[in-house]
């Protein structure tokens, strides 16, 4: 057995009744320091009357409000300072940082933090990143160009702090991200998971073989939603360990699988998670049922978040991990909510075509979803770029039996377009392979 397990052994395996106390307690001081400090918090509980002395147990927090992502844009565009609006709650003096949202849908969310804040996040990063077996021993690639996106940033730092060696790729094409793992022998990388395909695609055209000419045998993978046949196929490409981790730029990383690559685990007492009833948002769901994802992060001090919707819709997970961490646990990740469309009177989340294509059609290396009502009935076509070793009359064969899985997952029927090869798009980070063109 392993001498150093955990991160932080005392935190790790703590009783849960005991984690919950400190989660509660760590709660109403964030909510008592917001009140004082973050003049959108001041003015939004003001209005529902409602003060820190009245938290006493998880039913009482699920008395204050929730917050969304739209709520911070609108406080962010009333007034002064610039970028922040109402949603500071520090000195200008004080930040150190700033991060935004994508913007994918909507005006971007700006994100600082104080110098102390920053070092938390650092630190619940540098657990979950223990927690999927790094060590000093390790030397990390991270195969992206640094932005205002926080993407891997705290994953830098955190790698760091454990004793890593860091690498950054940014600046170099995909070939030279290869060869320069291939050079200096990293043996660990973040990416997007379908970055990570694309590399080994990229990488197999050069005439390398992941698995066996690379050294990189820790992954993880952040930024979009990781099916379990992918994280295989990951692992079959790369002959490596590979871990999904989520996370947002507002909340930081907060959830990761550990060594047993089974469930995520949450970063437990720096964040307090909530899954609630998704018809409701009020009363919180048990262990194997469906919910959405609530997160206070119990450190934040510059951009302070009280009961953030994530509208991320997850699986909390039963029983017990054998890591023998005591944290909450998530077993599935459906999905964010506004990712789920309404075709043909039909619920259809494109993760359920990544995991038909995943787990069962490797001769596929990319694929595009595009949804279109050219009349009175919506239409969906998946245009698919397969190995180049495959021809087209072998195509014909695969196509009905593509048609049919999907059928049998999603209940509609697909139109299916052969594509050249590089003729669909390859994504460094999220990846947008869902095109509604419904007008």
């Amino acid at each position: 057995m392993e001498k150093n397990k955990y991160w932080n052994p005392f935190l790790e395996t703590l009783p849960r009744d005991e984690l919950v106390h400190i989660e509660i307690k760590r709660f109403r001081e964030v909510m008592a320091f917001t009140i004082k400090n973050c003049p959108m918090y001041r003015d939004k509980f003001k209005e529902v009357g409602i003060s820190p002395e009245e938290i006493k147990t998880l039913d009482d927090i699920r008395k204050v409000p929730l917050t969304d992502k739209e709520e911070l844009r609108r406080a962010q565009e009333c007034g002064e300072p610039f970028l922040y609006g109402k949603t500071l709650a520090a000195d200008l003096t004080e930040l150190c940082t700033l991060r935004q949202t994508s913007g994918t849908t909507g005006r971007p969310v700006y994100v600082p933090d104080t110098y102390r804040s920053w070092q938390w996040r650092v630190e619940s990063y540098a657990a979950l990143l223990y927690m999927m077996g790094f060590r000093e021993i390790d030397r990390v690639f991270i195969p992206f160009a640094y932005n205002v996106y926080v993407a891997f940033w705290s994953g830098h730092y955190a790698a760091e702090k454990i004793g890593c060696e860091v690498i950054p790729g940014g600046g170099l094409d995909t070939k030279g991200r290869i060869e320069k793992i291939r050079e200096v022998r990293a043996t660990a990388s973040f990416n997007t998971p379908t970055f990570g395909l694309h590399m080994a695609e990229v990488a197999q055209e050069m005439g390398i073989n992941p698995a066996r000419d690379l050294t990189v045998r820790k992954m993880v993978c952040a930024g979009e939603l990781l099916s379990e046949p992918t994280r295989k196929r990951l692992e079959e490409l790369w002959n490596a360990d590979v871990y999904n981790q989520i996370g947002g730029t507002e909340t930081c990383g907060w959830a990761a699988m550990c060594t047993e690559k089974k469930d995520l685990h949450v970063v437990e007492p720096y964040f307090l998670v909530e899954f609630l009833d998704p018809e409701t948002l009020s009363t919180s769901v048990k262990p194997g049922e469906q919910g959405v994802v609530v997160i206070t992060p119990l450190f934040f001090r510059a951009f302070p978040l009280i009961r953030f919707n994530t509208n991320d819709l997850m699986t909390l997970a039963k029983g017990d991990c054998p890591c023998g961490r005591t944290s909450l646990r998530i077993e599935k990740i459906i999905g964010r909510i506004d990712d789920l469309h309404k075709i043909r009177g039909v619920l259809f989340s494109p993760l359920s075509v990544e995991e038909v294509i995943r787990g069962k059609f490797p001769q596929i290396l990319e694929y595009e979803i595009v949804v279109t009502r050219p009349s009175i009935m919506d239409e969906i076509m998946l245009r698919v770029e397969m190995d180049p070793t495959i021809r087209k009359e072998e195509f014909e064969g695969l196509a009905k039996s593509l048609q049919q899985q999907l059928k049998n997952v999603t209940n509609l029927r697909f139109e299916l377009q052969w594509c050249k090869p590089g003729e669909l798009p390859r994504y460094t980070l999220k990846a947008k392979r869902f095109k509604d063109l419904r007008s």
